[in-house]
């Protein structure tokens, strides 16, 4: 379910460490299994996009890319939690399987060529044509996966009977890929039509839409797709997506508008219910990301003390999560959530420990010292934030450079070396100018000046996420 935004992504951006780690010493989190059954048996290229297409070309197999990112948590989990499920074994053999850092520099051409607004975003390419013909944007259980996958793989065997909701999954999925978003609505709509309630592809249509009217600033459609929609879709990732979504477009609407009134009573509490029953099958990054949204809609509310009581619990079940971790990578899955959580408590020290352990257990990852920057920053603490700050700075790469960069900049200006955080910020600015389209985003400048404006006009209260 969980969505991160590529740019200066907060929890869904909200969001999870491994990453760096997992490549550099693990050989690749995606081949290990953290649990006592057999594992997948699912081998992952990396960063090789040319090489992955020539074999799955010459295999006759189609290509399931990992686009992904060393921030994004819910990469991490899938990493950590679902890639290495038994469950996935029947169909490790029918693809071809990539992984891509889209931070990377030398994988810009594949950014380019397949743009990702949020992550994880998951592709299934078919090699005769090197067209995307299933897009699915966040992440999805290790049963819900290994279903699309036994589907897609079907789908594109020659003389396969397809379905018409099939082939306008296929549509919607090239045309999200290619920037046709208005091409994608209308795929997305025309798979809905012709799917039946509660299946499979069924999910996918009512998932694919509502991230792209969420996605392209339409938060009244998105709405309105939500509550039609609710009766409609099996629980699971799909569920959770739409409700969750539908939620967080209902508080973008403005307060007078009845669709927002309407809406928020009826979405809440789904959330709040579904984030609340063991019964439904959940990732628990994703289930922690419906906390999230619960504790969001209750604080845009003004309800504080539901806000609060919404946010124990959410601290609680992410602590029995990492409780349950049998690795440092499965553990530090959960390091942004927690932080998100101790934030909203106003406890930002209970964040440390967990993130001192990732710093020692991952030293060339850049996450572990910039959360602990963060969360020092949020104990008034601006010293020791600036130590960690620095840390993830020379250990940084690629567009997330902005966002520790940022961090930078408020810690130096904390410890009142302001002459250092202008100098910081400049190279924000110079960062982001000599960035390749496929990264760069309008709202990064927005988000510097912004900083700027927190940091040397009169203050204001600021409460950064991971």
């Amino acid at each position: 379910m969980t969505v991160r935004r590529r740019v200066l992504s907060t929890s869904a951006l909200s969001p999870p460490t491994l990453a760096l780690l997992c490549l550099a010493l693990l050989g690749c989190a995606h081949g290990v299994n953290g649990g006592d059954e057999p594992g997948s048996g699912i081998r992952f290229l990396s960063d090789d996009f040319a090489g992955a297409l020539e074999q799955a070309r010459a295999e006759g197999k189609p290509l399931f890319v990992d686009a992904w990112a060393p921030w994004c948590h819910s990469c991490v989990s899938m990493k950590s939690y679902v890639f290495p499920d038994g469950v996935l074994s029947p169909v490790a053999g029918r693809y071809v399987w990539l992984e891509v850092d889209t931070e990377k520099p030398a994988n810009r051409a594949f950014v380019e060529q397949f743009p990702a607004e949020a992550l994880p975003t998951l592709l299934v390419i078919d090699p005769r044509t090197g067209q995307a013909v299933r897009r699915w944007v966040g992440s999805a259980t290790a049963v819900e996966l290994a279903a699309r996958l036994r589907s897609t793989a079907l789908a594109l065997t020659p003389g396969a009977p397809g379905t018409p909701a099939q082939a306008a999954l296929a549509r919607a999925s090239a045309a999200d890929t290619n920037g046709d978003h208005a091409g994608a609505t209308g795929a997305y709509r025309d798979a809905l039509d012709a799917s039946v309630p509660r299946s499979l592809d069924h999910g996918q249509a009512v998932e694919g839409l509502v991230l792209r009217l969420s996605q392209d600033g339409d938060p009244g459609s998105c709405v309105q797709l939500a509550r039609e929609e609710l009766g409609h879709v099996a629980p699971g990732t799909a569920l959770a997506t739409l409700v969750a979504t539908g939620l967080s477009c209902a508080l973008e609407l403005p307060e007078d508008d009845p669709r927002r009134q309407g809406a928020l009573g009826a979405l809440e509490a789904r959330v709040a219910a579904l984030a609340r029953d063991p019964s439904v099958v959940l990732m628990s990054d994703d289930r922690s990301s419906l906390f999230e949204t619960e504790e969001g809609a209750r604080r845009a509310r003004g309800d504080l003390a539901g806000a609060r009581e919404t946010a124990i619990r959410w601290a609680a079940f992410l602590e029995h999560e990492a409780g349950r971790a049998t690795t440092p990578e499965a553990r530090a899955v959960f390091d942004a959530h927690r932080l998100s959580a101790y934030l909203a408590l106003g406890e930002p020290e209970r964040a440390v420990p967990m993130l001192e352990q990732s710093v020692r257990d991952f030293p060339t990852d850049y996450n572990p010292p910039a959360r602990l920057a963060m969360a020092y920053l949020a104990m008034r603490d601006p010293w020791n934030a600036l130590e960690q700050a620095r840390r993830a700075s020379s250990l940084v790469y690629g567009p997330r450079t902005l966002r520790v960069l940022l961090i930078r900049a408020e810690a130096e200006a904390r410890v009142g070396d302001s002459h250092a955080a202008q100098v910081t910020l400049a190279k924000a600015e110079r960062f982001v100018s000599e960035l390749p389209p496929a990264h760069r985003n309008a709202s990064m400048q927005t988000a510097i000046a912004t900083k700027r404006k927190a940091l040397f006009e009169p203050p204001t209260a600021s409460r950064t996420m991971p």
